[in-house]
């Protein structure tokens, strides 16, 4: 058997071997706020520790995305209570959304159920603007 044949099995043994995972246990890749996050029926909790100074008084959180089934929970804690309600996100979405806060350690929670889609996030704590 050529080199080309037994190749092209590893491969597609491999790409099913990955389709069967990622259709048992859920995939999760990325690395937010750098990249964007991929995900294949994925059920879990993401957790990011956020720090405001006497400088900055409000978190900013962007989130983008589709995805194509389940849904996205964020919300943010202070001491393991959570300081805003959570957010759903479902289907396609594109939104801002800013919190005023006061200066110390915070957490942001992605909660994500069920999910497969893609989904951008982008945090940073910054001056309270009104518009």
């Amino acid at each position: 058997m050529p080199a080309f044949w037994r190749r092209l099995i590893v491969l597609l043994a491999l790409a099913g071997l990955g389709y069967w995972y990622a259709e048992t246990y859920g995939v999760y890749a990325g690395f937010p706020p750098f990249t964007p996050v991929l995900l294949w029926d994925y059920t879990g909790e993401r957790v990011y520790e956020v720090t405001l100074r006497g400088t900055t008084d409000a978190l900013k959180i962007r989130l983008r995305g589709e995805l194509k089934q389940g849904a996205l929970r964020v919300w943010i804690s202070r001491g393991g209570r959570r300081v805003t309600r959570p957010r759903v996100f479902k289907a396609r979405f594109e939104e801002e959304l800013r919190r005023r806060l006061e200066p110390g350690r915070y957490t942001l929670h992605f909660a994500y159920e069920d999910a497969r889609g893609w989904v951008r996030l982008d945090w940073v704590s910054t001056k309270f603007e009104t518009w």
